[in-house]
């Protein structure tokens, strides 16, 4: 009798487990959307036992590793997959036509590789989007703002920023210069986040040293001012930004990889490690930017009252203003916009509903924090 059950379905198994390798490609992005899924309908688990668990420890712990490079070794890859693209297709070039594989194998390496990518993704860093939000972790009522909140917290920024304008260094068109240079600020990042990371138990563990980008230029032109690499665990800076912006966006990136992926929470805890800095560049740089967060939300329902905001601004805090301003539009056109559009496109693709607006949704988070605290 079992021999002739082996006779009868002995085929039908062997065309099973064909099928099966066949789709094996797909089981790394199929497993990958799973998590993802899975992971979005528990967001306190994730807080619990990802980004408080977990990724402190392999992405933490991955950044610590890396960030005894002096350079990005992210954007090192980077030119070198490129350099090596270049090469092969030279090669093929050279060697003329050669057999090519189908279209239909090409299309599985893709998405092996793809789904490979995303799976790693996640692990190390992504899954930090599904957290809980960051003001029930902290216990703020962060409810919809009324307007009288926004012109006040628009106001105590604006005031703040001009007093810690007063005495720092300018260059000879009277714009905030860093007195150690860019480099140099990158180098005072953690000050910022030793001190905050106290208060804060959602910041997770890691080494905050934000990356110079070789390439910056480039990204100048794409309009990025900073970019962390999940597969490298490393927060990487342009350093072409103006130096009154520079502080702001190097926190920006390093609370990223201390595991803030939404953009708003990512720019609330880099203007609060800003603020907590010894060193009052860094403080004017994260208050400065806050405010300016602030006037634009009120523009967005009373222009007049934001205009009203923005002229209670101090002339050596409006030159600032203006610098930044200015850089953006020099380098602003298709590949700008091309770039904007993208970042769009991934922030939505990964949960967050209002795309490059969610920046400053953080505005929500800093009026949140002048109201009392709710129990977390």
């Amino acid at each position: 009798m079992a021999h002739r059950d082996q006779a009868e379905f002995g085929p039908a198994r062997v065309v099973a487990c064909a099928r099966v390798r066949r789709m094996a490609f797909a089981a790394p992005l199929l497993a990958a959307f799973l998590l993802r899924a899975t992971a979005g309908r528990a967001p306190e688990l994730v807080e619990r036992h990802f980004a408080r668990g977990i990724y402190p420890r392999l992405g933490g712990r991955l950044a610590c590793l890396t960030s005894r490079a002096p350079l990005s070794i992210a954007e090192l890859l980077i030119a070198l997959l490129a350099a090596a693209s270049v090469a092969a297709v030279a090669f093929r070039w050279r060697k003329g036509r050669s057999p090519r594989p189908s279209g239909a194998a090409r299309a599985r390496r893709v998405v092996a590789v793809a789904g490979v990518a995303y799976l790693l993704f996640l692990v190390l860093w992504g899954l930090n989007y599904q957290r809980q939000p960051l003001a029930l972790s902290l216990g703020l009522d962060a409810r919809p703002a009324a307007i009288d909140e926004l012109v006040a917290t628009s106001q105590a920024l604006i005031e703040e920023a001009n007093r810690l304008r007063v005495g720092l260094p300018e260059d000879a068109a009277g714009v905030m210069r860093l007195g150690d240079g860019l480099r140099g600020a990158l180098g005072r990042v953690e000050a910022g986040f030793s001190t905050v990371a106290n208060g804060m138990s959602v910041l997770g563990g890691a080494c905050v040293r934000p990356k110079p980008i070789l390439a910056s230029a480039l990204f100048s032109w794409l309009g990025i001012s900073g970019i962390y690499s999940p597969f490298t665990g490393e927060a990487n800076v342009n350093m072409d930004v103006p130096d009154p912006d520079l502080p702001f966006s190097a926190s920006h990136e390093a609370a990223h990889q201390r595991g803030l992926a939404r953009e708003d929470e990512a720019n609330y805890v880099a203007y609060r490690a800003c603020r907590a800095h010894p060193d009052r560049d860094f403080q004017y740089s994260g208050v400065m930017a806050a405010g300016q967060y602030a006037v634009g939300a009120l523009a967005g329902v009373d222009p007049s009252a934001a205009r009203l905001q923005a002229e209670r601004r101090s002339a050596a805090v409006s030159r600032d203003l203006a610098a930044i301003r200015a850089w953006v539009a020099r380098h602003s056109g298709p590949a700008m916009a091309l770039s904007e559009r993208v970042n769009d496109a991934y922030l939505r693709s990964q949960g967050q509903a209002g795309g490059v607006r969610s920046y400053g949704r953080m505005v929500d988070l800093l009026i949140a924090e002048r109201r009392p605290a709710r129990v977390p």
